[in-house]
């Protein structure tokens, strides 16, 4: 369902085409009131990365098959 106006997603770390180079960065709910779409950028993002885990380091290692139908 984001095919219609104004429904995008930008995948994470992802450099958006702004000034500034801001990047998409995946977020805790608790820094969400301190955060504009703007405080990350291709100059900062390396920083946080450092100091937070990686919230998909584990995808591969969870993945499950489908079941059959």
């Amino acid at each position: 369902m984001r095919n219609s106006y104004a429904q995008t997603s930008v995948a994470p770390y992802a450099v958006r085409a702004k000034p500034g180079a801001p990047v998409a960065t995946p977020l805790e709910w608790r820094e969400l009131e301190d955060v504009t779409s703007q405080s990350y950028t291709i100059t900062t993002v390396l920083e946080r990365m450092s100091q937070k885990s990686d919230p998909w380091k584990s995808l591969y290692s969870e993945a499950r098959p489908l079941p059959q139908l």
